[in-house]
């Protein structure tokens, strides 16, 4: 048996200001195939924040590529400013509440629309989500394709239904847990366990975000398929950080 040696619990933003804090929220952005940087904002984003929430509307959604999914799958997403570190003997938790409603969804589709709260590591290219629809809630683990980082037989994700009922706009309460020492994962949903993984490799921290998506691969869907008039709304509640060291 470990025993907790410290604990360090903090509030990363409470939102209670009228507007996001460029201190603690950045748009993401990354590198397309073009070679060129590509932020993730879609123009019909519709942004308030304050009374413990952030609220973000995009619809419809606009950002589409055909071919291209760093120009098409985030239409609007945030980042943390801050990297947090995983401790390497103990635990780091994530805890942040959402609630997601979609308009013009395709039922059960777990790629036309969504919302996520997203941890991930650019330095080794893992990515943890948990993601919501009107219908479903689900976990996504996924090594990313990272110049220099990975290379594509590297590439792997997995998407994994959580034994949750929801329904549109419905608010839920999770907790993402990394221990470096195993490299294990483990999924909170309403203060109760949902899934656990395992990484394939070390991570030293996670930087957080919180994003509206619309994935459907081009190679298989055309534009019209793809692009339909679907928009969503995610809000998210305060952000709770712990780390503990065994």
């Amino acid at each position: 048996m470990t025993s907790a040696l410290g604990t360090n619990a903090w509030t990363y933003d409470d939102f209670t200001s009228g507007e996001l804090d460029p201190g603690r929220w950045r748009i993401m952005s990354m590198p397309g195939a073009d070679g060129l940087v590509h932020p993730y904002r879609d123009r019909n984003a519709r942004v308030r924040t304050g009374n413990g929430c952030l609220e973000l509307t995009v619809h419809p959604f606009t950002r589409f590529h055909d071919s291209d999914p760093r120009q098409n799958n985030a239409k609007h997403m945030y980042r943390s400013v801050q990297r947090f570190g995983a401790p390497e003997q103990g635990s780091l938790t994530f805890r942040v509440t959402m609630g997601v409603r979609t308009y013009g969804q395709i039922p059960y589709d777990l790629l036309d629309a969504f919302g996520t709260v997203n941890l991930f590591d650019l330095d080794s290219g893992i990515v943890l989500n948990a993601a919501a629809t009107n219908d479903t809630l689900y976990a996504v683990v996924e090594r990313l394709v990272l110049p220099g980082v990975t290379r594509p037989d590297e590439h792997y994700i997995h998407r994994v239904v959580l034994d949750v009922a929801t329904e549109p706009g419905r608010v839920h309460d999770y907790a993402i847990t990394y221990r470096a020492a195993s490299s294990d994962v483990e999924f909170q949903v309403d203060g109760r366990p949902a899934y656990w993984t395992r990484i394939p490799v070390p991570v030293t921290g996670f930087t957080a975000g919180m994003a509206l998506f619309s994935a459907r691969n081009p190679a298989r869907y055309t534009r019209a398929q793809r692009e339909h008039g679907q928009g969503a709304t995610g809000r998210w509640g305060p952000w709770r950080v712990t780390t503990g060291v065994t």
